[in-house]
C-alpha cells in the first residue's frame, strides 16, 4: 500500500503558480468554514493562548535565570564535609537564626552550645535544655560586613542537610571572601568541632595507633595527661588497677572513668583540634585481649604535625618513666600483651654487699653509652648479666632498681610459660626497643630439672620408677640451641641489656653462661653482717628535721622502755645505730635470707627496740619450723614407703592366687606356670616373654 501510494504522488504533474494560489484559497476557504463551528473555534482559541501564556513563561524564566547569573553568586554546602562545618559555625557565631520565626526545638546540654540566645539555658539541675535550630525551607537573609546581602536557606534531605547562600554581588570575590573569613575563625576557634565518623574530605590526617605495638603505649599515656576525657559523658567504669591512669587528679579513688569503645572525643593540641577514637581490645576464653587501638583524626593537611605530636608522646612517656618502672609482659600465644607499671625503687635501698650494686650499675651505664665504641671495634653491642644465688637475696629487687636508676622498660620473658617456643622467643625479642632491659628470671627451670638432693634418697614405686617429691615444673619449647641463638648469635638483636636470675647455677648448661653471653655473674648470698646492719639503718633512720613529738613515724622513733605516764623519748641517731649494731651481731650471718628478715621487720616498723628484743625469738621459730618441715619430709617417705610396700604385698598374693587358680601339678608336687598363658589370663605383663615362673606348692 505504501509503495502504491508513493507511486501515484510521483505521476502527479508539478504545479504551477496558478495552481499553488487555488490550493493556498482553498486552505483558507477550509479554515473559514471551520472558524464557523463553534467548537473548532474554541480549541484554536486554547491553542493559541496556551502558545503565548507558555512562550511568556519561557521567556521570563530566562529573564529571571539571567538577572540571577548576572546578579546572584550561588553556593551550597553539604552536611559532613569540613566547609559545611566552617560556614554553619561562622552563621552561629553571627547569631543569624536569632531571627527566625520556624524552629525545631531539640533536647541539648546548653553549655555545649555556641549561640547561647538559641538555648534555653541557666537550669542548674543536670538535666538537658531546650536547644531552637532552624527550620528547613525558612531563607534567612544576612546584612554581612554591612555591605552585603547573602541570602541563607536549609535544606534536609535523606537525613544530611544542605546550606545554600545567595550572594547579592554580580562577582565571586565576595563569596571567596565570606568562606575564608569563616574558615579563619573555625580553625581558630575554641569551639569543639563535630564529630567525624568518615572523612569525606579525604584530606585530614589520621593515624591509628594499635595495642600490640609501643606507640599505643606512648600516645596512650600522653592522652591520659592531656585529661582528653574532660568533655566526655561516655564511659566505662573501671576498678581495676591498670586503669589507674585515667584518674591522675585522684588517684586514690576506688573506681576509673575509661573511655568506651568506639566513642570519640575531642582535645585541642597546641592549637589544632583532634579527634580521638579509642577501640578497646576483645579479650577471648584465652584471655588473650586483642584489636585495641586509638585513631587520631586531625583537622589538619599537615603531616608534620602528626609527627611533632608522636614525637611529643615518646618524650613525655620517657620522662614519666623516669619516677616509674614499665614491665611488659607476654601471653599465652608468645605476643607482648600488656604493661604493668610500678613505681621506681631508690638504688639506695638495695641491700647488697659493699660494691657489689655499684659496680653493676657503673658497668651498665658504661654499655649504653658505648655504642659508637662497639660499632667502631666491630664488637656486637650486647651484655649479659647472670645474677645467682639463693632465694629472696634481692636479685629480681637489683633489677627493678637498675631500670628505674637508667630509666628502663623491663621486657619479661618466662621461658616455661606456654606459647613460648624458639621462633615465639625470637619474634618476641625482635619486637622490643634497643634500649630495654630483657629479663629471663629463673632460666634454669627451663631446661632439665634440677639434680636431687645427695641427702634424701628417691622414692621408688611398685615397678622401680622413682616418685617425684613435688610437682616437676613445666619444661620449656624453648630449646638450648634456640636461647643461644638468641642471646649472640648473627640473629641475636642488639643495643639490649640482657639479665637472667637462677637459684641453681650449677644446674645450667656451661655454654649457657661463658662470656660473650653472659659477661657479669654476680653471686648473691645470705645476709652478711654489713648487709644486717644496713637493713636495720634503712628500716630505721633518724630524721633530724622531724621534731620530736613527730612520731611515731619515719625517722622518728621512742624509747619504747619509757611508759605512761612519763613523756616519751625519741631514740637518738647514736641510739638507734647502737641497736643497728646489737641486731647485726644477734643475727648469725649467711644464715638468713634478706626477703626472710624484711619480712621480720616488717612486724615491727615502728618500734626498733621490739625488733632487737624479738629476733631471738624469732630465729627461734625459724629453727623449729625448718625442722617441722624436715620432719614432714620425712614422715611423707615413711608414708610412700608404706604404701609401696603394701602395694607390693597386694601384688604378690595376686600373683599366687592365679597361679593356684591356672597352674599345673608336676610330678614332685610342683607347680609349674608358663609365663605367657599367665599373662593370658590375669592380663598383666611379666618382666620377660618365656621365662618360667615356679611357686613351690
Amino acid at each position: 500500500m505504501p509503495g502504491t501510494v508513493v507511486a501515484a504522488v510521483q505521476r502527479l504533474p508539478l504545479l504551477s503558480g496558478e495552481s499553488w494560489k487555488r490550493l493556498i484559497r482553498a486552505l483558507v476557504l477550509l479554515f473559514k468554514r471551520s472558524l464557523e463551528n463553534p467548537q473548532v473555534a474554541e480549541l484554536f482559541r486554547f491553542i493559541f493562548l496556551g502558545t503565548i501564556v507558555e512562550t511568556s513563561r519561557v521567556i521570563g524564566v530566562k529573564m529571571v535565570s539571567f538577572v540571577n547569573s548576572f546578579f546572584l553568586v550561588k553556593a551550597s554546602f553539604k552536611q559532613g564535609e569540613l566547609s559545611y562545618e566552617w560556614v554553619s559555625a561562622y552563621l552561629e557565631q553571627h547569631k543569624v537564626w536569632n531571627k527566625s520565626r520556624t524552629f525545631r526545638v531539640i533536647a541539648r546540654n546548653g553549655r555545649n552550645i555556641t549561640n547561647r540566645d538559641m538555648a534555653l539555658a541557666g537550669n542548674e539541675d543536670g538535666y538537658p535544655d531546650p536547644v531552637y535550630e532552624p527550620s528547613v525551607s525558612e531563607p534567612e537573609l544576612f546584612w554581612w560586613r554591612g555591605r552585603h546581602w547573602i541570602t541563607i536557606s536549609k535544606d534536609e534531605k535523606e537525613g544530611a542537610s544542605t546550606l545554600t547562600l545567595q550572594v547579592w554581588s554580580r562577582n565571586r570575590s565576595v563569596l571567596d571572601e565570606f568562606i575564608k573569613e569563616a574558615r579563619e575563625q573555625y580553625k581558630t576557634s575554641q569551639t569543639p568541632p563535630p564529630r567525624i565518623d568518615y572523612d569525606w574530605s579525604q584530606s585530614l590526617i589520621v593515624a591509628h595507633f594499635n595495642q600490640a605495638d609501643f606507640s599505643y603505649d606512648w600516645v596512650l599515656d600522653y592522652l591520659q595527661s592531656e585529661n582528653v576525657m574532660a568533655d566526655a559523658n561516655e564511659f566505662t567504669v573501671s576498678t581495676k588497677q591498670n586503669d589507674v591512669g585515667w584518674n591522675r587528679e585522684d588517684p586514690n579513688q576506688l573506681v576509673r572513668y575509661v573511655p568506651s569503645s568506639n566513642t570519640k572525643q575531642r582535645l585541642c593540641w597546641r592549637g589544632n583540634w583532634m579527634q580521638v577514637e579509642f577501640v578497646i581490645g576483645y579479650e577471648d576464653s584465652n584471655g588473650r585481649t586483642s584489636g585495641g587501638s586509638i585513631n587520631i583524626t586531625l583537622h589538619s593537611t599537615d603531616r608534620t604535625l602528626l609527627t611533632t605530636f608522636i614525637d611529643a608522646a615518646r618524650v613525655h612517656y620517657t620522662q614519666a618513666s623516669i619516677s616509674r618502672v614499665t614491665v611488659h609482659l607476654t601471653d599465652n600465644y608468645g605476643s607482648w600483651a600488656r604493661a604493668v607499671t610500678k613505681n621506681r625503687r631508690a638504688f639506695s635501698t638495695l641491700i647488697l654487699p659493699t660494691g657489689v650494686k655499684e659496680t653493676l650499675l657503673a658497668d651498665a651505664k658504661e654499655f649504653l653509652a658505648s655504642e659508637e665504641w662497639y660499632t667502631f671495634a666491630g664488637v656486637p653491642h650486647r651484655r649479659g648479666y647472670l645474677l645467682y644465688g639463693e632465694p629472696g637475696t634481692g636479685k629480681s629487687s637489683t633489677i627493678h632498681a637498675i631500670a628505674g636508676e637508667l630509666g628502663l622498660e623491663i621486657y619479661f620473658i618466662s621461658l616455661a610459660a606456654p606459647g613460648i617456643d624458639d621462633y615465639t622467643l625470637g619474634r618476641l625479642i625482635r619486637d622490643t626497643p634497643s634500649r630495654c632491659i630483657l629479663l629471663i628470671e629463673d632460666i634454669d627451670c627451663a631446661f632439665p630439672s634440677r639434680e636431687e638432693d645427695e641427702d634424701e634418697e628417691p622414692l621408688l614405686d611398685s615397678k622401680g620408677n622413682p616418685i617425684p617429691r613435688e610437682p616437676v615444673p613445666p619444661r620449656s619449647q624453648v630449646t638450648l640451641a634456640g636461647l643461644l641463638n638468641v642471646l649472640d648469635s648473627v640473629a641475636s638483636e642488639e643495643g639490649r641489656l640482657t639479665f637472667a636470675t637462677t637459684n641453681h647455677i650449677e644446674a645450667l648448661d656451661p655454654a649457657l653462661i661463658r662470656p660473650g653471653r653472659m659477661d657479669l655473674k654476680i653471686q648473691y648470698g645470705l645476709a652478711t653482717t654489713e648487709q644486717l646492719e644496713q637493713m636495720f639503718d634503712r628500716f630505721y633512720p633518724y630524721n633530724a628535721e622531724l621534731a620530736d613529738d613527730a612520731g611515731p613515724a619515719i625517722g622518728c622513733y621512742y624509747d619504747s622502755s619509757v611508759a605512761p605516764p612519763l613523756p616519751r623519748v625519741r631514740l637518738s641517731a647514736e641510739a638507734l645505730l647502737s641497736l643497728g649494731t646489737q641486731f647485726a651481731a644477734a643475727v648469725p650471718p649467711s644464715r638468713y635470707s634478706i626477703a626472710q628478715l624484711q619480712g621480720y621487720l616488717l612486724s615491727w616498723k615502728n618500734d626498733p627496740q621490739a625488733a632487737l628484743a624479738g629476733v631471738g625469738g624469732w630465729m627461734e621459730r625459724q629453727q623449729r619450723e625448718k625442722q617441722e618441715i624436715e620432719e614432714m619430709k620425712k614422715r611423707r617417705r615413711r608414708e610412700a614407703a608404706a604404701r609401696r610396700e603394701a602395694e607390693e604385698r597386694l601384688e604378690r598374693e595376686e600373683e599366687r592366687r592365679a597361679a593356684r587358680g591356672s597352674g599345673q601339678a608336676s610330678e614332685d608336687g610342683e607347680v609349674v606356670v608358663d609365663s605367657k598363658k599367665k599373662e593370658e589370663d590375669s592380663g598383666q605383663t611379666s618382666p620377660g616373654l618365656g621365662v618360667q615362673e615356679i611357686v613351690t606348692g
